[in-house]
């Protein structure tokens, strides 16, 4: 089914009794009957014959909710849902949660038993992969250890400055907050964070479709999405929105109404990597962490106007600064140039249930780093590893812009 990719992964990692019953009681959807003396793949060929003799929009309608599943099922959503796994309050439900080794069954059951929960899973999904990342991304420094209003007056409160700040009416605007673990970088256990994602209409644009075999213009009317992250552990408030005057603004609103935070600082700058100390040999020091081995197997030099980029692979013998050597001449050295990208290759050691795996750890330009493409626990690994390595430039004397008048100042490791 080429117009229904998720329904097709959905069909083929969920077991076929589980995949028939979902069918049956989300959609009313009649498949064959249950055959033991067939194989899976079978039983699934004779439900996609099915789904593909359905007509376009009712297929459509299932693939939508297949792509929510979808999202929570591969590293990054499986992480978010054991995130919210301590949030199923009912114990006899977590241990029949806690049965399901399956992602695709995990994230089906959070979907029929829990849908507020797998509503929260799934903005936590989204909001991961955007935090922060450029463009649009700006980090403030609100009081630590703050905790997110439930007072609903104070909730209607932000909801109203909301609308006002982005100049449309309370109905115009959406407003989800909800909290959830992650894991931290620079420690084994787990921070909490709060994740207040905003959605309002923007402007109203003139499209044409096509009506009765002619051409029609009509309006339409696209949502606009801002997200806002805030580290009780840290005091780091994010903001993401693709509006530069929106940013601050929103930050301000958000510490003021639902922190009750009395000052904010100014945008904090962004976290830049400082890898040019790989330009030359050096020891990676791994006490006390769980891998085994890293080693640089890319490193890009700009001279002249020029980009030159040397790879090797995480398995051979030699070094990337023999390999250079090797390919350029004994006089080369990456020292004589300025380094603009780095690739690192981290072998991580079997822990639990998960294999020895390698973590490929991407540098570029001055703010560019893959890190937070991984699943969280990678995520948290390589961000502690980078800044035990000093690969992370340290920014100091950040001015606060107190919402009460009153200046101070503070350091912040990025």
């Amino acid at each position: 089914m080429n117009d229904a990719e998720n329904l097709t992964y959905l069909l083929g990692h969920l077991p076929p009794a589980v995949f028939r019953d979902f069918m049956a009681r989300e959609f009313a959807l009649t498949m064959p009957t249950r055959n033991t003396k067939q194989s899976p793949p079978k039983q699934r060929a004779a439900m996609q014959a099915v789904m593909s003799n359905l007509d376009v929009i009712r297929r459509q309608t299932i693939e939508d909710v297949a792509e929510r599943l979808v999202l929570l099922c591969d590293e990054l959503g499986q992480h978010v849902v054991a995130g919210f796994r301590e949030s199923i309050l009912n114990e006899k439900a977590r241990a029949v949660f806690d049965a399901l080794r399956h992602p695709y069954e995990r994230a089906l059951w959070l979907y029929q038993k829990e849908p507020t929960l797998f509503d929260d899973a799934l903005e936590a999904r989204l909001a991961d992969n955007v935090r922060p990342r450029l463009p649009g991304y700006a980090g403030f420094h609100a009081p630590p250890q703050l905790t997110v209003t439930t007072d609903a007056e104070r909730r209607n409160q932000f909801h109203d400055r909301v609308a006002a700040h982005v100049g449309c009416t309370t109905n115009s605007v959406a407003v989800h907050v909800f909290k959830r673990l992650q894991p931290g970088a620079t420690t084994s256990n787990d921070i909490a964070l709060y994740h207040i994602r905003l959605h309002h209409n923007g402007p109203t644009d003139l499209i044409e479709c096509v009506q009765d075999g002619d051409v029609h213009s009509q309006t339409a009317t696209r949502a606009m999405t801002s997200h806002v992250t805030y580290e009780p552990a840290t005091g780091y408030l994010d903001v993401l929105s693709h509006d530069p005057a929106c940013r601050e603004k929103l930050a301000h609103v958000v510490a003021d109404t639902l922190l009750h935070a009395p000052r904010l600082t100014t945008p904090l700058p962004q976290k830049h990597y400082d890898y040019q100390c790989l330009a030359a040999p050096r020891l990676f020091s791994l006490c006390d962490e769980p891998i085994t081995s890293v080693k640089v197997i890319e490193l890009g030099a700009t001279h002249a106007h020029r980009t030159l980029r040397v790879t090797i692979g995480a398995q051979e013998v030699d070094d990337i600064y023999t390999a250079a050597t090797a390919i350029l001449g004994p006089t080369f050295d990456f020292r004589h140039h300025t380094l603009n990208s780095a690739t690192l290759s981290l072998r991580v050691k079997p822990l639990g249930q998960e294999h020895a795996r390698t973590i490929t750890v991407v540098l570029r330009d001055n703010n560019l780093c893959n890190t937070k493409s991984l699943r969280e626990n990678d995520r948290a690994l390589c961000d502690h590893l980078l800044m035990k390595w000093r690969l992370v430039k340290v920014h100091h004397h950040v001015v606060e812009a107190p919402l009460d008048g009153v200046a101070a100042c503070t350091d912040r490791p990025v």
